[in-house]
């Protein structure tokens, strides 16, 4: 029996949400587009996220099922509000991530302004290494129904392949048929210079890619990307990056209502363009930073620290690591030990945004009620050696 008779059996009607809580699986595809063939909405989470999390977005999200085994579904309830096509957790400024939504005419605008740019052809494959929770996933599935190419889980006969840095640096691909290897998700630093290596940014709520360039030049430490890709449209407001065009979300969701986005998206990020080279980014507009691909946003942690019993203050700040980008660094005001302070945190947040580092200090500078995190950071970097 395949998925949309199976769904159908479950009751799934159009305007449904779908919460799917898998592990990664070549299966996966065949779920979401069968969910999208009944006019329901797709709503993937990562499987491994702490059971506390896990609960807090589906209560979000309160969709219609949750699909967390692929040999039997659960009877679907109708749900209240708006289901666009598909709903993304993605981290916001304030630390509390923002459910992004998304239509199929975004994914696609996407796709068929990205196909050309990365030789991708009929026939091609393309390897499902990023999780399908990622929209760096899920656009590549749109990228192959476009170019009427492959999205294989497996094999050696690879065309394309998107990566953060922090998997190439763990392993060098191997594929005599590699012509094109996205990097994205995270900062760059250096690559092999044999591997057909595409530089990228782009974002959720852009539907993935907005530039990508093979082999792009670096200047001053800093690659430039060239200009947008069809499909998009890029400004500066003063050193902020602003994004549009027809790949730009339907807005954020919450609570069965979307907040439409508007023309000109302010990502947050910050970045230069140049007259000849294109754009560049420069970084974070506010404090967050991502670790292997993963956005962090420092307050979120620091509100679970602040509940283990002897920290008073706390303070999270990235800290350079040549296999992840950045890693988090916490620094209380208080008693904690780092092994102590770990296993607090395991059930509370992912592994990813679990500090690997803790400093103690006995009192925290402030301005007036306000902890001076400026002051603390230059602390940080004069206690801490760069590995």
């Amino acid at each position: 029996m395949g998925f949309e008779s199976a769904l159908k059996r479950a009751g799934v009607q159009a305007g449904d949400r779908i919460a799917i809580c898998l592990p990664h699986d070549e299966r996966l595809p065949s779920l979401f587009f069968a969910i999208w063939e009944l006019g329901a909405s797709v709503c993937p989470l990562n499987p491994k996220l702490p059971p506390l999390v896990l609960a807090r977005y589906l209560e979000r999200l309160a969709p219609s099922l949750c699909i967390d085994s692929f040999d039997s579904f659960p009877q679907a309830k109708r749900c209240q509000g708006v289901s666009p096509d598909l709903l993304l957790f993605t981290s916001g400024s304030t630390g509390t991530p923002k459910i992004a939504a998304l239509s199929i005419e975004n994914l696609m605008a996407s796709a068929k302004g990205s196909v050309d740019a990365l030789d991708l052809r009929a026939g091609d494959e393309w390897l499902v290494q990023l999780p399908l929770y990622h929209i760096g996933g899920i656009a590549l599935l749109f990228r192959c129904l476009v170019a009427r190419a492959k999205a294989v889980f497996g094999g050696t006969q690879i065309t394309h392949l998107s990566a953060v840095p922090a998997q190439l640096y763990q392993a060098t691909p191997v594929y005599p048929k590699l012509r094109c290897l996205l990097l994205g998700g995270a900062p760059v630093r250096s690559y092999p210079p044999q591997l057909p290596v595409y530089v990228t940014y782009g974002l959720t709520e852009m539907s993935s890619l907005v530039v990508a360039r093979r082999h792009p030049p670096c200047i001053d430490g800093r690659f430039y990307l060239g200009d947008p890709l069809p499909g998009r449209t890029v400004k500066l407001v003063g050193e902020e990056i602003f994004v549009g065009g027809p790949c730009l979300f339907q807005g954020y969701w919450e609570g069965g209502v979307l907040t439409p986005a508007p023309e000109w998206f302010p990502t947050g990020d910050l970045g230069h363009i140049h007259p000849q080279e294109g754009l560049t980014v420069l970084g974070r507009k506010d404090w967050q930073f991502i670790s292997g691909g993963e956005n962090i946003q420092p307050e979120e942690i620091e509100r679970e620290l602040l509940n283990i019993p002897g920290v008073e203050e706390a303070a999270v700040f990235p800290w350079p690591d040549e296999q992840y980008g950045h890693r988090p660094v916490a620094v209380i005001q208080g008693k904690l030990e780092l092994d102590v302070m770990q296993v607090a945190l395991k059930d509370r947040l992912p592994k990813y945004k679990i500090p690997t580092r803790l400093l103690v200090l006995k009192t925290f500078p402030k301005n007036s009620l306000k902890i001076n995190k400026k002051l603390i950071f230059e602390f940080v970097s004069n206690s801490l050696t760069v590995p």
